[in-house]
C-alpha cells in the first residue's frame, strides 16, 4: 500500500513553532523557533517591499534567497505584539516566497533563511502609513 502525499498531523504539528508565534520579544521568538538568537547577516537575501506601505494591513513582500539548499524562510516584524509572523518551509529548488503581512506599526522587517543547516538574516524597514491596523 503506497502512502504518498498523506500528512501526519501529530508529526506536522511537531514542527510547528508555536512558542515562537507567542513569543513577545524577537530574541525570544528566535530561540523557540531555531535555538539561538544569534544569527548574522547576509547579501544573499533579497527583500522586496515597499518603502512606505499604504495600507498595513496588507503589506506585499517578496523574499528571494540566493543561498541553494533552502530550506526556510521565516518573517519578523518588529513593531509588531507578536513578532514572529510567518515560516515557510521549502522544498527542493524553492528559494522564493510571496506573500502579504500586517504590521502594527512602521519598524523592521527581519527575514530569516536556513540554507544547509545554517542560519542568515536580512532587515527592510517598511513604515507605515495612515492606514495602520489595529490590534
Amino acid at each position: 500500500m503506497a502512502v504518498s502525499g498523506m500528512i501526519i498531523p501529530g508529526a506536522a504539528l511537531a514542527q510547528y513553532p508555536t512558542k515562537a508565534f507567542l513569543a513577545r520579544e524577537i530574541p525570544e521568538a528566535l530561540r523557540e523557533a531555531f535555538g539561538t538568537a544569534d544569527i548574522g547577516p547576509s547579501d544573499k537575501i533579497e527583500i522586496e517591499a515597499p518603502h512606505i506601505a499604504s495600507d498595513a494591513n496588507m503589506v506585499p513582500v517578496r523574499i528571494r534567497s540566493g543561498f541553494v539548499n533552502t530550506e526556510s524562510i521565516s518573517l519578523v516584524v518588529a513593531g509588531n505584539e507578536s513578532p514572529f509572523t510567518a515560516v515557510f518551509k521549502l522544498y527542493e529548488s524553492q528559494n522564493f516566497v510571496s506573500t502579504r503581512i500586517r504590521m502594527a506599526e512602521t519598524s523592521d522587517l527581519l527575514v530569516i533563511v536556513k540554507a544547509d543547516g545554517a542560519l542568515h538574516t536580512s532587515t527592510r524597514p517598511i513604515r507605515v502609513g495612515r492606514n495602520s491596523c489595529e490590534a
